[in-house]
């Protein structure tokens, strides 16, 4: 892996990438009708493996579990092999996800044992409560067990830093 910090202006963060990112955006329908987002990801792929910071601007309060919830579905996990912990930094509360699942390499094969690492946090939720919207910012690294290690994946979800 080709390990570069990466500036990430639209969130005043920066994190390490394994190799050059990418950006995308794309609408998503989170809940009911209402409840449409913008998510933007910067990632980066080795092989099958997806090192990812993405992140909504305009988010409802219950946004960041929504997204949450979303890629533990993409993995099939299970509740029994789920890890949750939240982490207190500053003023903040960083949601840690470690999980176990099985994804698809390609659309016509088997699934493999999957795992995936994420970090997630809402900034601003106390202005959300009287309408403003809320920032979400998650760093997730996803793939094949048998690609993904534990190792490279703790790099990349710990590089994140925000300067804001």
């Amino acid at each position: 892996m080709d390990w570069r910090e990466v500036r990430l202006e639209a969130i005043g963060g920066s994190a390490l990438f394994p190799g050059k990112p990418v950006e995308v955006s794309r609408t998503l329908q989170i809940g009911g009708e209402q409840d449409v987002v913008t998510l933007t990801l910067r990632s980066a792929r080795i092989d099958n493996t997806v090192f990812a910071v993405g992140w909504v601007l305009d988010g409802r309060p219950n946004t960041r579990e929504k997204l949450e919830a979303a890629m533990l579905a993409n993995i099939g996990a299970q509740a029994a092999a789920i890890s949750r912990q939240a982490l207190e930094k500053s003023d903040r509360v960083i949601h840690e996800v470690a999980a176990s699942g099985e994804m698809r390499l390609r659309s016509d094969s088997e699934p493999v044992p999957a795992r995936l690492w994420m970090r997630s946090l809402s900034i601003n939720p106390a202005r959300s409560k009287q309408g403003g919207s809320v920032r979400i910012i998650e760093i997730i690294a996803a793939g094949p067990a048998h690609e993904l290690r534990e190792e490279d994946a703790r790099l990349f979800i710990e590089s994140l830093k925000l300067w804001q």
